[in-house]
Formats: C-alpha cells, structure tokens, sequence
C-alpha cells in the first residue's frame, strides 16, 4: 500500500535491524568469550535448574558492584546458553542493534530526515564503542543502562506531544532512571543529560518535572550508595584518581580516531602525530557546528562531558563506559547535519568511515580473542585433570594478557574445576606446558 503523502516518514525498522545484525556478524559468529567475567558468570550459572541460580540480591546496596537487575539476567541468560557462545553473542548484538535502531527513531521523531536516522543508527553500531560492547558478555550493564536512556527519551518525547501532566513526566523519569541505576551507576549521567537538553530547548514545564523526577532517582541512589562508591575497594580498575579526569577525558574522544587502538589505554600509544591529527579533526568539527548550530555544538561538547561524568574520576578508561558517549556524539552530529555545508559534511563523512574502520577492528580482535578462548579452555581444564598440584604455563608474549584474563578467578569451565592451581612464568622457567598460537597447550 503506497504511503500517504502527509504521512510522517518511517525508518523500516525490520530491515534495519537486520542489516545492524549482519553487519556484526563477525561478533555474532565468535565461538569462544573475550575475558573472566563471562567465565566466572557462566560458572555461577551452571546448575541444574534455573531456581538453584546464585540470585543477587535486591537490597544489598553496600556492595561495591550493586547492580541487581545486569546480574540476576546476566545469571538467567547464562543458565539457558552459556554452552553456546554464539547464541549469547547473538543476543548481546540483537540488544545493541535494538539499540542503534531506537537511536534512529529517536532522531527520527526529533526531526532528521529517513537517510540521517538510518545513517546514524549505523554509525553507532559500527563504531568502536559499541563494537566492544556488542562483542563482550561482560558489557550487559551498558547495554541495559543506555537502553533504559533511550526508552527514557521515547517516553518523554511521547508525553510532550500529548500534552501530559509535569507530574506523569517526573514519575516515568524516575522510573526510567531507577532501571538504568539498577543496570549501572553510569546511569548518574541520565538526569544531567536531561537538564542540559531542558535549557538547550529553552525548557518547558514537562521537561523540568523529567529532570526533576530523574534527578530525584539519582539522589536516592547516592543517598544509599555514596560511601560504598567513594571506597573501591573490590577491583583496582574502579580505583578512584580525579586527576587522571582531563587525560581521561581526551581519551575517550580521541579512541575512535585511533583505528589501531582496541582498548581506549592503547590511544596514547599512537605517534605524536597521529594524536594531533586526531584531535584538529574532532576541532575542526566541533568548529563546523559550531558555526552553523552554536548549540549544537555546545550540546555536542558539553552532554558527551555529562554523558562521560560518571567515569571521567576512575584510574582506568574502560571502553564500555564510552558506549553512552558515543550515542550522544552521533545523535548531536546527526542533528547538526543539516545545518553543515559541503565541507562539513565531508568531514563527518571521512570520520564516521574512520571510526567505522576501527569498530570493524574491534570486532575482528574480539573474534580472535574468542576463537583462542574455545581451544584454550577445554584444554586447560584437561591438562589440569591430569596433572597434580600447580600448573605452569608459558604464553606467546603478544597475546599474554588473553590467557591471564581468562584464567582470573575462574572456578570452573563446564563443571571442570579450575581454581588457583594456574600460574604463569615467564621464558627461561619451568614450565608444564607452553600456550601455542591458536590457544592449544603443547609439552615443551
């Protein structure tokens, strides 16, 4: 049936979302997992009936880690398909790509035209963020967090066409808000984001009462949490170190320029050159928006800051915690586009091709990665079975941080134990066995 002339655009969602899927396919296909923490999960998970799980609980808010709703799912969706790797890579990039695509309505209802939406969609789900996201179990939080985000933006651009009451705003705020801080305490960022998009629109009463309703959230959980996130005491990499904000702060703006890079620590190791080109690009187009769209501009620097707030004060610049970074930067570039000339076009286009080079590299490392992991396991758990006491082993140098990680505090694979009986040395040491290129264990 042919479209009505004044009926509003469609993006298709089904055949995009399908081309978001295929396009990931790389990850999807991957036959092993990226690092201990979907180990560790998957042996939690292996039990005997779905009531035996080890639920988390719902009100321990004084552990350090408190997200409930990421990891009693994580359990759930581990229980059913932790056996086969790729169906829990098809479902982590299902809800990526399901993301993407509510990123490209969203676009879509604030005014970009079918070709922007569907564009930016896709430049989202091909960049480096969200290729690491996509491609690592472990990143379930992010997904859920930024998922919660977006439907929290559906909502409200919903409510404002229908002329809702400020209090229905403010309630569907805080609940919008509560599910991503029960995901992940980046979801601090999402009333911070909502108050500057209320002033950069000029606010009306609505969207005031859904910053305050958001804001009401946040408040509670840093009510019940503050001293728990103040001492990080469980994992090194949530150690806090509010000088390294600044270099952080770059860091996760110059990553998706740095093809080479696939985690956002790498960024410093490119040439001083390289880092230099990367960052008269990002000022050249933030000087193009600028230009044309000042608050554009000002929505793109200043909310991919708020966006980033939460993890801008840790020591280590993890790549998932770029993930709602970059759904911001692509929908403020999006919504500058028709503003922009002919040049400025041509840029955004020469970097979307270059980020979507480097998302395509992360997904090539993290299929790599998984390809080691489904040899070096069952392997490991076999040579562990017939061999008493501690076993030493030996790694390629290149790829020592793969093995170390997949063997960190992990109980057991497949009800095989493994425990602390791994220890790793060094060339020129005893060892029991030597890890060979693609993941097997050889006698030296």
């Amino acid at each position: 049936m042919p479209t009505r002339p004044d009926a509003p655009p469609r993006l298709r969602a089904l055949p995009l979302l399908l081309a978001l899927v295929a396009l990931q396919w790389l990850l999807v296909a991957n036959p092993g997992y990226f690092s201990h923490d979907e180990l560790q999960w998957g042996a939690r998970a292996d039990v005997a009936n779905w009531r035996d799980l080890p639920w988390v609980a719902w009100t321990d808010v004084g552990t350090f880690q408190w997200r409930p709703l990421t990891f009693n799912l994580w359990l759930l969706v581990s229980h059913a398909s932790f056996g086969w790797p790729q169906a829990m890579h098809l479902a982590w990039v299902a809800m990526g790509s399901a993301i993407a695509l509510a990123l490209g309505v969203l676009l879509l209802r604030l005014g970009t035209t079918v070709a922007v939406a569907r564009g930016a969609a896709l430049l989202f789900a091909l960049g480096p963020y969200a290729a690491y996201v996509h491609g690592w179990v472990g990143t379930l939080a992010d997904l859920l967090w930024v998922g919660a985000a977006l439907g929290l933006a559906h909502a409200l651009v919903s409510l404002r066409a229908r002329g809702a009451a400020p209090l229905v705003a403010a309630a569907v705020a805080f609940a919008f808000t509560a599910l991503g801080l029960l995901a992940k305490e980046a979801a601090l960022a999402i009333p911070a984001l909502l108050g500057l998009a209320w002033l950069l629109r000029r606010g009306r009463p609505v969207g005031l009462a859904a910053v305050i309703g958001s804001g009401v959230a946040a408040l509670v959980y840093l009510a019940l949490r503050l001293d728990t996130l103040m001492a990080p005491a469980e994992a090194s990499t949530y150690a806090l170190s509010p000088g390294s904000a600044p270099r952080n702060w770059a860091t996760y703006w110059l990553f998706p320029l740095r093809p080479a890079a696939f985690e956002a620590t790498g960024t410093w190791f490119a040439s001083a050159k390289h880092l230099v080109i990367a960052a008269g690009l990002l000022l050249a187009l933030v000087a193009g928006i600028a230009w044309r769209a000042p608050r554009r501009a000002l929505a793109l620097v200043l909310g991919g800051t708020l966006a980033l707030a939460p993890a801008l004060p840790l020591a280590f610049p993890a790549n998932q915690y770029g993930y709602g970074f970059w759904a911001w930067v692509v929908a403020c570039v999006a919504l500058a586009w028709p503003a922009l000339g002919r040049a400025g076009r041509g840029l955004v286009v020469f970097m979307a091709l270059v980020t979507t080079w480097h998302g395509v590299n992360v997904q090539r490392e993290m299929q790599r990665v998984g390809e080691k992991q489904a040899v070096f396991q069952p392997a490991l758990v076999q040579a562990l079975a017939s061999h008493a006491g501690e076993l030493r082993l030996l790694t390629p140098e290149r790829d020592d941080w793969i093995y170390r990680r997949l063997s960190h505090e992990v109980p057991a694979w497949r009800g095989a134990p493994i425990g602390d009986r791994v220890r790793w040395v060094g060339a020129g040491e005893v060892v029991d066995y030597r890890v060979a290129e693609d993941g097997a264990l050889v006698a030296p």
